[in-house]
């Protein structure tokens, strides 16, 4: 199944028991005199769907593709973005053998870089700190200041230097003591490495080694970039059935190395400068804004908690300068929590109990198309089918010179209105000129 649209989010199958996430924010091709009027559509072709024992519909399962909720997984199973929940056509395909990696196979190929100099040594040694000075939280972590530059952001990584049990600061990444995994966002370990792709990825638990150990030679590492940054590190080599794959690789020697297909010589790297993505709070609780891990484990633990009367900026991606899907753009996604739930609940997988995490009521994708039309696309929608009926305790309206089709959420009847266009069960994008600052405004 592909997928040609704006705002795609994270979903989930079941790999070695340990939830692994396959959402594909891609971007469909589009027509100029469209632009106005853009609204995401999916294109899928599917028969019949079982989701918990119950017949689902394909309008269903076109808008859970549509809000990245539902996607095909590693075996070509549909999932949801649930662990225990799998949706499976009435005739699943055979699900490939997991056979245990040979040794031959743990090193993954990189970009050699020259060895380092007793300087560079030195300076990275001293931005290697003790295991005990590191923050236990991603709180008060972020090295971006209140102008949105990151100066850690522009230190060159040095590659065959840094342990893989050691998350490596001082190089921007924010280190998530909340997930369990010594400071990684995830960690991944692909026990099939054909020409074709990666496939049966074993994910490491959350809160397997908060120690960092589980980061071991052959997994990719993944990390979280501070807003408005992005992870420039991910394998060339992606999944075999559509799975993404990102962050450092941890060679035979047991040391990190930017993985071959990086876009740069840095962990981070800021998003588009042709037009920026804001929101500002004017509510008198925090919003925790989560964006996905991707490419990579695809949780949505990249953390964005805006106080009552701040205002942050969100990465937003150039479509022909980030990651592709196959040939496909794609675009950053996040998840939208309602007021008030703390970072340590929002930016996590969740399990359904709560309307946090991967249960947040709504979601948000945004990008710059470079490749066609030289305009932004923002897009809003409620998370279905994975909550398809709670809704965010607050308003959101899209705000900003240069910004067309004004795209908001309505808390008072839970629509989503494109103009004076709205309704329950549909989302709503705007598109941005050149050098605009689109601002999504939360208020009461």
């Amino acid at each position: 199944m592909r997928l040609h649209v704006v705002v795609l989010a994270a979903a989930v199958a079941n790999a070695l028991a340990q939830p692994h996430r396959h959402g594909h924010r891609h971007v469909a091709k589009r027509n100029p005199a469209d632009a106005a009027a853009y609204v995401p559509a999916p294109v899928a072709t599917v028969v019949v769907y079982m989701l918990n024992g119950h017949t689902i519909s394909e309008e269903d399962v076109r808008q859970g593709i549509a809000n990245g909720t539902l996607a095909w997984g590693d075996d070509g199973v549909l999932s949801s973005s649930v662990a225990v929940s799998v949706a499976q056509p009435t005739s699943p395909p055979k699900q490939a053998a997991n056979p245990e990696p040979k040794a031959a196979e743990a090193k993954e190929p990189v970009e050699s870089s020259p060895p380092a100099q007793a300087s560079e040594a030195k300076a990275a040694e001293a931005a290697v700190p003790s295991q005990s000075s590191k923050p236990s939280s991603s709180k008060g972590s972020s090295p971006v200041d209140k102008d949105g530059n990151c100066a850690d952001c522009s230190k060159e990584f040095i590659n065959n230097y840094h342990p893989c049990s050691q998350f490596p600061t001082g190089y921007g990444a924010i280190h998530l003591g909340n997930e369990g995994l010594g400071g990684w966002s995830g960690i991944q370990d692909p026990k099939e490495r054909g020409a074709a792709g990666y496939d049966n990825i074993y994910t490491v638990s959350k809160g397997s080694c908060s120690d960092g150990a589980c980061c071991t030679p052959g997994s990719f590492c993944s990390y979280a970039c501070p807003n408005p940054y992005l992870k420039m590190s991910f394998p060339k080599k992606q999944g075999k059935t559509g799975q993404s794959v990102g962050g450092l690789y941890c060679n035979k020697d047991g040391k990190l190395e930017m993985a071959d297909g990086a876009l740069g010589k840095t962990l981070c790297g800021k998003g588009s400068s042709h037009f920026k993505v804001k929101v500002e709070n004017k509510l008198t609780k925090p919003v925790s804004i989560c964006r996905t891990d991707y490419p990579g484990t695809e949780s949505e633990t990249v953390p964005l908690t805006i106080k009552p009367g701040q205002t942050g900026e969100l990465a937003n991606p150039d479509q022909s300068a980030y990651y592709f899907w196959g040939e496909k753009a794609t675009s950053a996604q996040y998840y939208i929590n309602k007021q008030g739930v703390s970072e340590s609940e929002a930016c996590t997988w969740g399990n359904g109990a709560d309307a946090v995490g991967n249960w947040a009521p709504a979601n948000f994708g945004t990008s710059w198309d470079d490749l066609n039309m030289n305009i932004g696309f923002s897009g809003l929608s409620q998370n279905k089918p994975t909550n398809p009926n709670d809704r965010l305790d607050f308003d959101v309206t899209f705000t900003g010179d240069g910004v067309s089709n004004p795209c908001k959420f309505k808390k008072s009847t839970g629509e989503y209105c494109s103009g004076d266009n709205c309704g329950r069960d549909v989302g709503c994008t705007a598109s941005v000129s050149e050098g605009s600052t689109l601002t999504l405004v939360f208020t009461d």
